[in-house]
């Protein structure tokens, strides 16, 4: 009876198809497609994380640039002038351009990255320093009651200035722009 058992065993090992080495494969397979979706879906995700982060990081440092500009103007002078140079510039119109009468510089201002003279700020470890300009751009009355006196006393009227500020994040793909209309007390 042993030997009928190992001929049939003997016998039985002879006739196998190889279907278990397909089933292994396919598996393989189906695992490698997996572990390269995985993997490639992780290389996107942190792209994305790292583009989001400059991005961030760009922002904090035209935040930074327009504090800057602010202190800045806070410590102006009646007397500025705002002729174009040292980031203090007139108040730009729709349809000014650069040497026509009364215009120092094309509408708007801080789109003319070549000709328009940027102050650096403070620099926070970026791939470049944040930079910002200063518009003189309008006057506004101190309070309520001063806006109504005629004649007006002296102070009464305080400038008004427009910030601009813009920063690139740790590089130079991203790039942030920011303004904030400043009243000095």
């Amino acid at each position: 009876m042993r030997i009928i058992i190992m001929n049939y065993l003997a016998n039985r090992k002879n006739t196998q198809t190889g279907s278990a080495i397909i089933v292994v494969l396919m598996l393989v397979t189906i695992a490698t497609l997996i572990a390269i979706s995985a993997v490639s879906s992780t290389v996107l995700e942190e792209k994305m994380a790292g583009n989001i982060r400059n991005k961030h990081m760009s922002f904090q440092g035209a935040e930074a640039g327009l504090r800057a500009g602010e202190v800045a103007a806070a410590a102006l002078s009646d007397v500025v002038l705002f002729d174009g140079t040292n980031g203090l510039f007139p108040r730009t119109n729709p349809g000014d351009i650069q040497g026509t009468a009364g215009a120092l510089a094309d509408f708007p201002v801080w789109n003319n990255l070549v000709d328009t003279a940027w102050v650096d700020g403070t620099d926070i470890g970026l791939s470049d320093i944040p930079q910002y300009i200063i518009e003189d751009f309008s006057e506004s009355p101190r309070d309520r009651d001063c806006q109504y006196e005629r004649p007006r006393q002296a102070g009464c009227m305080l400038p008004v200035y427009r910030i601009t500020a813009r920063s690139a994040g740790l590089n130079a793909n991203s790039v942030t722009i920011i303004q904030s209309t400043y009243k000095r007390l």
